[in-house]
């Protein structure tokens, strides 16, 4: 889970960054794409986990 909120935190402070950037007139068009790539990882990560923690309680 440490990972996952590490990952989340990551992501936060990119969409942080991206907003500062646009805001002074920079073009963010490989920073975005980096972004979506990021939330896609975190959300099959996210999944995963999911699926495991289920698997677990099914078997407990």
């Amino acid at each position: 889970m440490e990972a996952i909120q590490k990952r989340q935190r990551h992501i936060e402070d990119q969409v942080f960054l991206i907003n500062i950037l646009e805001r002074e007139g920079h073009i963010t068009l490989d920073q975005q794409a980096a972004l979506r790539f990021e939330r896609k990882e975190l959300a099959l990560q996210m999944e995963r986990q999911t699926n495991l923690l289920l698997k677990a309680r099914i078997r407990a």
